[in-house]
């Protein structure tokens, strides 16, 4: 027999309302967000000064953004000239045609292209796979870099681009693993993911570190 909805009192607005598992605490969607705001933490955005919500990754941050749009504002006021020093070495290396062919060829036999169709594929389901992975290896994890020995795991506080944030590698390279025939499970095996900073796991690439 189906039970009969249970009355409920919103913890927002105090009216009250039924819900059918007698669990709810709130009469609405709109109501839970006015709840759960007043214990967020708020900062000004860097650009347009507005109240922005700030999560605890960004407290060692030194502007906050409400947007994409006021951080693009505030990055091309502030950091214009170190961003044209930047895109002028790559155009430089754009319009050299000799260079980037000779690159490309060079990535292709040292097999860092992989031309086969089943590869983004592959690499997707890693990348899925590695996330799910990540839940469950931070809790016990002992916090010290694989690579280079250095304690981190109070690095998770910073911003997730920071180039010393935390990141999972791949002890062996999902290439590697692609090349080899083995499924995006056995490349994503607890035992072949370990913790390091971001800037580490961007210079060993495909890298194989034993």
């Amino acid at each position: 027999m189906e039970k009969l909805p249970y009355k409920r009192i919103c913890k927002q607005c105090d009216i009250n309302f039924r819900s059918k598992g007698g669990k709810k605490q709130f009469c609405s969607t709109e109501c839970k967000l006015k709840f759960n705001s007043k214990s967020y933490t708020y900062r000004q955005c860097g650009n347009c000064k507005t109240n922005v919500r700030s999560y605890n990754y960004q407290e060692n941050q030194k502007n906050v953004f409400c947007s994409n749009k006021c951080q693009g504002e505030w990055v091309k006021e502030n950091m214009g000239e170190e961003r044209s020093k930047l895109a002028e070495y790559m155009r430089t290396f754009r319009d050299n045609e000799k260079a980037w062919k000779k690159g490309l060829i060079t990535r292709k036999e040292n097999g860092n292209i992989i031309e086969n169709p089943t590869w983004k594929q592959y690499w997707k389901r890693c990348d899925w796979l590695t996330s799910k992975a990540r839940k469950i290896m931070v809790d016990d994890w002992d916090g010290y870099d694989y690579i280079d020995g250095e304690y981190i795991k109070d690095n998770l506080k910073l911003h997730y681009s920071d180039k010393n944030y935390p990141t999972l590698d791949h002890v062996k390279s999902r290439s590697q693993c692609f090349k080899e025939g083995l499924s995006p499970y056995e490349a994503t095996t607890l035992e072949n993911l370990k913790w390091t900073k971001r800037i580490n796991n961007s210079k060993k690439y495909s890298k194989h570190i034993v």
